[in-house]
């Protein structure tokens, strides 16, 4: 069975890209583009891997990385929290809000392959 990778982006260009990237990697992608949504998403669909935006509406990525880490049985999946401000305070943020890796939006993704790689 494919792995589950529950990507959680507000950009429906980013998020289309990063779709394609993984389905090509050859996990099952599950889009979402609110926070609240990706909420959600993880409780039901319980995916083997989260990928949250940091700048989402409605609640932000750190806090959508706490809520599905605090749930039971989406307490399990690997976060990963992206973001194109790269800075070293959300760093910081990412790891205090239970995510398991930080990387930055580059155009080619292959660090967050590589991320993903290394979890999954």
């Amino acid at each position: 069975m494919r792995k589950k990778i529950l990507i959680v982006e507000d950009s429906p260009t980013v998020l289309g890209m990063l779709k394609d990237v993984f389905e090509n990697e050859g996990y099952n992608v599950l889009p979402a583009e609110t926070g609240e949504d990706g909420v959600k998403m993880a409780k039901s669909d319980k995916p083997d891997l989260v990928i949250i935006d940091t700048v989402l509406p409605g609640i932000d990525g750190f806090e959508v990385c706490r809520k599905i880490k605090s749930e039971g049985a989406s307490r399990a999946a690997k976060i990963i929290i992206i973001t194109g401000n790269v800075d070293a305070v959300d760093a910081e943020k990412a790891l205090d809000s239970g995510a398991d890796d930080y990387c930055a939006k580059t155009s080619d993704f292959s660090n967050l392959v590589a991320a993903i790689k290394k979890l999954a």
